[in-house]
């Protein structure tokens, strides 16, 4: 008995290391398991929505209630879109959009409100980017070609002579 107590008093440091160690290293694992969550773009107040009116509300009255539009039509400017997002990224991996709603709000030739429009995630389109290159004439220096392209190109130093020649 007395070896184990020389022994543990020995470690103690080594123990309580260790005590603090493992504990923290656990909540880490755990913490990199949880997602940190974004909220990206409009709040949404279904209250400030159910104050507007289809064919009363005009958009100086939806801008009073609602705030400024995340994106207004470009075309004509005939519909105010507010758009929400949220986002959940991983420690491990690249942030994922979890919901969106779009809310739309149509107006007429009058600017009064003529309708209203809802939009989710499962409503949006994946556009395919085509990522394509043009080549240009002529051909690719590599570093080295760079470096000792020169060597054995003397100039007379004639600014009119060719290149390469020692006329």
């Amino acid at each position: 008995m007395t070896i184990f107590r020389a022994i543990l008093t020995r470690h103690k440091e080594r123990l309580n290391l260790a005590a603090f160690i493992l504990p923290a290293f656990i909540l880490s694992i755990l913490l990199a398991c949880t997602p940190v969550i974004h909220n990206r773009g409009y709040v949404f107040s279904q209250k400030a929505l159910d104050n507007i009116t289809k064919g009363t509300s005009d958009k100086e009255t939806v801008r009073a209630i609602m705030g400024s539009p995340s994106v207004i039509a470009t075309i004509d400017g005939t519909a105010f879109y507010y758009i929400s997002s949220r986002m959940e990224a991983y420690t491990y991996r690249a942030p994922v959009e979890t919901d969106r709603r779009i809310v739309a709000i149509y107006f007429d030739n009058n600017n009064v409100v003529k309708d209203f429009g809802a939009y989710g995630l499962e409503d949006g389109n994946i556009v395919a980017f085509v990522e394509r290159e043009t080549e240009t004439r002529g051909r690719e220096l590599t570093l080295l070609s760079q470096l000792f392209g020169n060597l054995g190109r003397f100039s007379s130093g004639n600014q009119n002579a060719i290149p390469g020649s020692t006329r």
